[in-house]
């Protein structure tokens, strides 16, 4: 049986893994956030554990529009959709504002802004929008910026153009930006940080395997993810850490078919050669020349432990049955690992069709009937047949 974590830990999920999330289990000072509004969070009997509910905002979805675990705020994807009327803007530069908006409007409901994200994913239906999405996401910031991760899904909820999904943390006097020493990494192609800590928790911006000097990328997957594990090895190096201290991995790719000595590339620098992943998740396409994206999250010694986990069951059946799989396959690693289902407080779903939404929305009302946790969904290329593919962040 896994060892709980301390306060503030994440467990973490694989489907085929299940290290050690954390070590021990310690006393902590009690948080001096200012507390959330009574009228738009609804608190467990210990209040570490809120769902936030923002003002005129659906209250029909199958999953929250915000989640806060001790310091921690896990915002549900967002569209350039007015969550109020539902209509949808046109162009990418006015859906991300209407997405960025949406993710303010939430992050209100418990007293805070967008300075206090640590950590955004960017899916884009279309490549050819970075730009434009970049302008408009960078003007909500002033000084420092999140860590991001920005990829091309197979296709975004309602046709929609962009899905931004963020990671908040509370405590604005814990957030700080890692900066390695000039010319050691790529310059960045848009307004990110390379890596920013959140208390204890470093969220690492998606990484390629550019050569600093001039952009260059190997021909291959491997010799991408070697160029990008060392990329990510100087942004851990100015942190103070180490691949020992990585707790989450996802590596996203474009070709599936050639994978080829992938896996022995990416557990290179591990210790022992085993590396926290989750399993890779395709898409059709990355930023520039780049097949092989990884977004890590790593931790201090003995501080709380983050995975972002994927389970599949492409052996259930229909998408319901595979859902509903995978899903029982999550509950089991989150009470074996001494959580609760109630401590679920984020899930990543990424199906192989839409169209399949309506399906599993129906098994996740089933799953999570109360207070259920946020949640992100795009379409992927799910391996092995699966017609879903499920992520799940618990913690306490």
């Amino acid at each position: 049986m896994m060892p709980r974590c301390r306060y503030g830990a994440v467990l973490a999920l694989l489907v085929a893994i299940l290290p050690t999330a954390c070590t021990r289990e310690e006393a902590r000072p009690a948080s001096e956030d200012a507390t959330a509004n009574p009228a738009s969070a609804s608190n467990d009997a210990t209040g570490a554990r809120r769902v936030l509910r923002p003002a005129g905002f659906p209250t029909d979805r199958p999953y929250s529009f915000a989640v806060r675990a001790g310091d921690a705020v896990y915002l549900a994807g967002q569209l350039g959709v007015d969550p109020v009327t539902g209509a949808s803007v046109e162009g990418i530069a006015a859906q991300t504002r209407q997405a960025m908006e949406n993710i303010g409007a939430i992050l209100a409901a418990d007293g805070l802004g967008h300075e206090h994200l640590v950590k955004c994913h960017v899916f884009l239906a279309s490549m050819d929008d970075y730009g434009g999405m970049n302008e408009v996401y960078g003007s909500f910031f002033e000084g420092r910026v999140p860590a991001r991760t920005t990829v091309e899904a197979g296709a975004v909820p309602g046709n929609s153009l962009v899905e931004i999904a963020c990671i908040a943390h509370a405590d604005a006097s814990a957030i700080a930006v890692v900066r390695p020493p000039d010319g050691t990494l790529p310059a960045p192609l848009g307004p990110y940080s390379a890596a920013v800590w959140a208390g204890d928790v470093l969220y690492l911006s998606g990484m390629g395997g550019q050569d600093p000097k001039d952009r260059a990328v190997a021909d291959d997957v491997p010799g991408q993810v070697t160029g990008t594990l060392a990329n990510i090895a100087t942004t851990l190096t100015a942190a103070g850490l180490g691949f020992g201290d990585v707790v989450s991995t996802t590596a996203y790719v474009t070709t599936p078919a050639e994978m080829a000595g992938f896996e022995e590339a990416f557990a290179a620098p591990f210790p022992g050669g085993q590396a926290p992943g989750a399993g890779p998740v395709f898409l059709p396409r990355l930023p520039g020349p780049i097949k092989v994206e990884l977004t890590f999250v790593a931790a201090r010694a003995d501080a709380a432990r983050v995975q972002t986990p994927l389970v599949t069951a492409p052996e259930a059946g229909d998408v319901a049955a595979q859902t509903r799989a995978a899903f029982a396959r999550a509950r089991e690693a989150v009470e074996s690992g001494g959580l609760s289902w109630d401590d679920v407080v984020d899930v990543r779903v990424f199906l192989a069709d839409l169209a399949d939404m309506a399906a599993m929305n129906e098994v996740y009302r089933e799953t999570f009937p109360h207070d259920p946790p946020a949640r992100t969904t795009v379409q992927v290329t799910p391996p092995g047949g699966a017609r879903v593919q499920i992520g799940v962040t618990a913690t306490r």
